[in-house]
């Protein structure tokens, strides 16, 4: 799966509202892991991104890169 950050994303096994936002993906490539901030939490963490899907992009990203 292809992460942008500002994506929101689920857990792919429990599937339900968005739990996460993507805020980065720079370790994608070195360390395959994507840094999250979930809804309920102040504080961000490193995920793996096979855990995750995308349950909404992030629209704003797609129309400044056209």
């Amino acid at each position: 799966m292809d992460f942008q950050v500002g994506d929101l994303i689920t857990l792919k096994h429990h599937p339900g509202a968005p739990l996460a936002m993507v805020i980065s993906t720079e370790c994608v490539h070195m360390f395959n892991r994507i840094q999250i901030q979930h809804f309920d939490s102040s504080r961000s963490e490193m995920a793996a991104p096979k855990h995750w899907k995308v349950v909404s992009r992030n629209e704003t990203r797609r129309l400044a890169e056209i």
